[in-house]
């Protein structure tokens, strides 16, 4: 391990808060560069995929390891847990790791030093991806060759419910997958190949508290765009780019192959209109009221108010090849594919 204790923060605001609004209700634009030596802040060498925040706490998955970043200090250390993908449940204090076919669950309660509880080896394929939410972890089953895997959990055990769930496994592939709580248990929605990477969905699954299926609407097609970039670097294992957030009943899927966000209408089952962005965006995540986008190609994170779906201001960064966000009240936590765990205060 390697611990550093940051003396200046990784950002300086140059505006106001992102989040703060006029007297017209719009966002007010900000903007943050890297200082000059924010090239040593994080410890990740060879940047970083996912990112997920628990509590005072955000973890990215970096492939050799998992940095881990104090949000009130600010202190680093770098952890020898391997890890192209992350999720957590913060609620029990558990970090949950993908890299290549072994599935940990880790016990954060001692935040700076997690203790590893489960290992499990899978069969997950490249593009594979993880999400938990209220007791249930589940896997997406990435390329062919695999299968999509659910997961009950407790704060010491995990333990394999569904090893394969024909209507999601039939398709060209689940790049990845999100999870939300429902009042039974969970829901996943899968992201999907349907063919030749050129038309995508969302097929819903729900599962009771024992990971059991209870229903499966038909997929939810995206709008048809084919992605013509390169399946690794930048995006690599595990944070293939179509993600989705839940909020407020509705979905919000970075549909990168169409420039924009695609909502979904969860009561009715079917894609809304796009939210356009004008470049791929590769994550979406939420504080409970707003929105926040980033795309590798792209600077800057974009702010969408669910209010009206549009967007509603942006934070204008240094960052090169950011690939996922992480949202608390005071702080954004990006993995940069090429500057590795970055923090902003808001």
């Amino acid at each position: 391990m390697r611990k550093y204790l940051l003396v200046i923060s990784l950002f300086v605001l140059t505006f106001s808060l992102a989040c703060s609004s006029d007297n017209s209700g719009e966002i007010i634009d900000q903007e943050q560069d890297l200082d000059d030596n924010s090239t040593t802040n994080s410890l990740a060498t060879n940047g970083c995929q996912n990112v997920v925040i628990v509590g005072d706490f955000a973890y990215a998955a970096c492939g050799d390891g998992i940095e881990v970043v104090s949000l009130e200090t600010l202190e680093r250390d770098f952890l020898d847990f391997s890890a192209d993908d992350i999720t957590a449940d913060p609620g029990l204090g558990l970090l949950f790791t993908q890299s290549g076919d072994i599935l940990r669950m880790l016990d954060v309660n001692n935040p700076m030093a997690p203790i590893e509880i489960e290992r499990i080896t899978t069969n997950f394929g490249i593009f594979s991806g993880i999400a938990a939410a209220n007791g249930i972890l589940v896997v997406s089953a990435g390329t062919g060759g695999s299968n999509t895997q659910v997961y009950t959990y407790t704060a010491s055990s995990l333990t394999l419910r569904n090893n394969g769930i024909p209507l999601v496994d039939g398709v060209t592939g689940n790049p990845d997958v999100h999870v939300a709580a429902n009042t039974r248990g969970a829901t996943a929605f899968y992201s999907q190949d349907l063919g030749a990477v050129a038309n995508w969905g969302i097929q819903i699954v729900t599962f009771d508290e024992n990971a059991s299926v209870t229903s499966t609407p038909p997929v939810v097609v995206l709008t048809p765009r084919r992605f013509t970039g390169s399946f690794g670097v930048p995006f690599g294992p595990a944070n293939f780019p179509v993600e989705s957030e839940f909020l407020n009943g509705m979905l919000y899927v970075a549909h990168f192959a169409s420039l924009g966000i695609q909502t979904i209408d969860l009561e009715n089952n079917n894609a809304l209109g796009l939210i356009p962005l004008g470049y791929e965006p590769t994550n979406i995540a939420t504080d409970g009221t707003l929105l926040f986008v980033v795309g590798v190609s792209e600077r800057t994170i974009d702010i969408i108010d669910p209010q009206n779906n549009a967007l509603a201001g942006q934070i204008v960064t240094s960052l090169e090849q950011p690939v996922a966000v992480a949202v608390s009240e005071t702080h954004i936590a990006v993995a940069d594919r090429s500057l590795g765990l970055q923090i902003i205060t808001r």
